[in-house]
């Protein structure tokens, strides 16, 4: 994944292993990672580098969490960069939001990195189809819906997956701007996903991309969604990130 690249976020955290947890958790989603102390030098240092997100976990400390907080104010918020703190509970994000106007919240001790995956999506605003992809052969039926029987499918194989979207890999691709149904299976469930989607493309032989279409997905409906998100963040992996609030 490489979606992060041009998006640098600098982790600002206390302790040490803190900082590695978070920047563990989002290097798995491609992002460029610096790290800073709540300490006025580091924070002027990485405010040079202007980072598009700061994610931050403010000190326990009343001193030094106000000195911290006013310092975010002064070198990110008021410069429009996003900041989003990570609390132990609803009253400290109060606390937190109170010194220093603007920040964003994800609450909750440990936070998972899947709550804080979708925060960031959130806070970025990716296009869908830049979500979180992954590799992956798979099964998948697809047809244009309401030209054939209801038994009625050409089977070939999904080789790249996203909540988003989907690349099938198949000889015989529909024409781009051609509305599909698709219906495949991911992980152990039982249950098939169905999906309506538009063929927004063709592989490119060029580039050495196997021959297929691009697939955008118009509609996804739950609990097909649902299944698809926990399977990519099962391929991705979860990491418990230290309770250091």
């Amino acid at each position: 994944m490489t979606h992060g690249a041009s998006r640098p976020v600098l982790i600002v955290a206390p302790q040490l292993e803190t900082l590695l947890g978070l920047s563990h958790a989002l290097l798995k989603f491609g992002f460029q990672i610096m790290t800073a102390r709540p300490e006025a030098p580091d924070l002027e240092r990485g405010a040079r580098m202007q980072p598009s997100l700061v994610v931050l976990c403010p000190p326990v400390e009343a001193g030094p969490r106000t000195s911290c907080l006013d310092l975010i104010g002064t070198h990110f918020l008021k410069r429009g960069v996003a900041v989003l703190a990570c609390v132990s509970s609803a009253d400290e994000g109060q606390v937190v939001q109170g010194a220093a106007r603007g920040v964003r919240l994800l609450v909750g001790t440990p936070l998972r990195l899947n709550e804080l995956y979708l925060k960031v999506q959130e806070i970025f605003e990716n296009a869908r189809r830049r979500e979180l992809r992954i590799r992956a052969e798979m099964a998948v039926a697809h047809r244009e819906p309401g030209m054939y029987r209801e038994d009625y499918f050409t089977y070939d194989t999904i080789i790249s997956l996203s909540l988003g979207g989907c690349y099938i890999k198949t000889d015989a691709p529909h024409p781009v701007g051609t509305r599909i149904e698709i219906v495949f299976c991911v992980g152990r469930t039982e249950r098939s996903i169905r999906a309506l989607g538009v063929v927004r493309r063709h592989g490119s032989p060029r580039t050495g991309e196997a021959p297929g279409m691009g697939i955008e997905f118009e509609a996804l409906p739950e609990p097909g969604r649902s299944a698809l998100e926990t399977f990519l963040l099962d391929q991705l992996g979860t990491l418990d990130l230290p309770a250091a609030l």
